[in-house]
C-alpha cells in the first residue's frame, strides 16, 4: 500500500515538473520577459510585413518587441501634425532607454533574405537629447519588393504586347538598319587608304595649329615689345584724357573770339578799315625785308674785309697794330698831349 502510494506521489511529481519545463518552454517561445520595459510609438505608411510580436533589436540585441499595430486610416495626429496610416506600439527594456536619442532610426528589416522581419532601432547621435518615454516618431518604411515586381511585370507586359502590335514594323527598322550597316561597312572599306590619309592629315594640321597658336601667342602676346606698346598706349590715352578738357575748354574760347571778331568786321565800314591795316602791314613787312636784305648785304661786307670796318673786324695785323697802340697809350698817356 505504501509502496503504491509512493509510485503516485512519483508520477505526480513528474507531472508538475513536466508542466513547469513545458510553461517556462511556453514563456520562452512566446518572447515573454519579466524586465521592465517602457512605449515608444513609431509611425509607417506601410510597414510591411511586421506583425504585433515582432521582436526589436538594437545593433542586432534584442531588446524588446512589437506590442501592438494600429491602423490609423490616414487620420491626422493632433501631437505630430502629420497623417499616419499604421502605429507600432513597441515596448523596449528600461536597460536601453539611455541608448535611444531623439535622431533614432527606426525601420523594418529582416534576418537574411527569407527571414522574419523584425524592427530595427538606430540609436542615433550621444550629442542629442535621450528619447522620452511615450514619444511617437516616423519610422522608415520598408522597401516594396512586391510593388517592384508588379510594376516591373506591367512595364514588362507592355513591352510585350508593343512588340507582338508592331512586329513588322521591328522587322523592318531591324532590316534597314541591318542595310545601312552593310553600306557602312562597304563604304568604310571602299575608303580605308582615303580615311587613313584625312586622318593623318587632321592630325598633321592639329600639330601645325598648334605649333601656330604657340608662335602667335610668343609674338603677340607674351612680346615684351607689345607689353610696352600696350603700356604707352595706355599712356598716351590717359595724358589726352587728362588734356582733352583744358583743350576744349580753349577751342570753345577761341570759338567765341572767332565769332566776336566776325561779328565786329561784319560791316563794310569795319572791313574797310580792315583792309586798309592789311595793306599798311604790307608795306612794313615790304620795308622790313628791304632793311633785313641791306643788313645782310652790310654783313657780308664785313666778313669780307673790305671798308675801314671790314679792314678792322677781319685783318688780324690792324686789329694787333690797335690793340698795340691803345695798350701804349695806356702806358703813357702824355701822348695825347706831345707829339715827338
Amino acid at each position: 500500500m505504501a509502496q503504491e502510494k509512493s509510485i503516485e506521489v512519483k508520477v505526480g511529481i513528474l507531472i508538475l515538473v513536466s508542466l513547469g519545463i513545458l510553461g517556462a518552454f511556453i514563456l520562452i517561445m512566446s518572447g515573454l520577459s519579466l524586465e521592465k520595459t517602457y512605449t515608444v510609438n513609431v509611425d509607417f505608411d506601410n510597414p510591411g510585413g511586421l506583425q504585433s510580436g515582432a521582436p526589436v533589436r538594437i545593433a542586432g540585441v534584442k531588446m524588446g518587441k512589437v506590442e501592438e499595430l494600429q491602423f490609423l486610416g490616414g487620420k491626422v495626429d493632433p501631437v505630430t501634425k502629420r497623417r499616419t496610416l499604421v502605429r507600432a506600439k513597441l515596448a523596449i527594456q528600461t536597460r536601453a532607454k539611455d541608448t535611444i536619442h531623439e535622431d533614432a532610426a527606426f525601420y523594418v528589416t529582416t534576418q537574411g533574405v527569407l527571414g522574419e522581419q523584425f524592427l530595427a532601432i538606430e540609436p542615433g547621435s550621444i550629442d542629442k537629447p535621450v528619447l522620452a518615454e511615450n514619444a511617437t516618431v516616423r519610422g522608415i518604411d520598408p522597401p516594396r519588393l512586391d510593388l517592384f515586381l508588379a510594376k516591373a511585370f506591367e512595364l514588362l507586359d507592355t513591352a510585350l504586347n508593343g512588340i507582338r502590335n508592331n512586329r513588322e514594323l521591328i522587322s523592318d527598322i531591324a532590316q534597314n538598319t541591318a542595310g545601312l550597316l552593310k553600306g557602312l561597312n562597304i563604304l568604310v572599306n571602299e575608303n580605308r587608304e582615303r580615311l587613313n590619309r584625312t586622318i593623318v592629315n587632321i592630325e598633321t594640321l592639329s600639330v601645325e595649329a598648334n605649333q601656330l597658336t604657340k608662335g602667335a601667342r610668343l609674338q603677340y602676346v607674351d612680346n615684351p615689345k607689345i607689353a610696352h606698346t600696350i603700356d604707352n598706349v595706355d599712356k598716351i590715352s590717359t595724358d589726352l584724357q587728362r588734356d582733352s578738357g583744358p583743350l576744349l575748354k580753349d577751342a570753345k574760347e577761341a570759338m567765341a573770339n572767332i565769332n566776336r571778331a566776325s561779328a565786329a568786321v561784319g560791316s563794310p565800314e569795319e572791313q574797310e578799315k580792315l583792309k586798309k591795316l592789311l595793306a599798311e602791314i604790307a608795306q612794313l613787312a615790304t620795308r622790313a625785308n628791304a632793311t633785313a636784305a641791306d643788313a645782310q648785304a652790310i654783313v657780308a661786307h664785313v666778313k669780307t674785309g673790305k671798308g675801314t670796318v671790314g679792314a678792322l673786324v677781319m685783318d688780324e695785323a690792324v686789329y694787333d697794330d690797335v690793340q698795340e697802340m691803345v695798350r701804349d697809350l695806356k702806358h703813357n698817356p702824355w701822348k695825347f698831349l706831345w707829339r715827338e
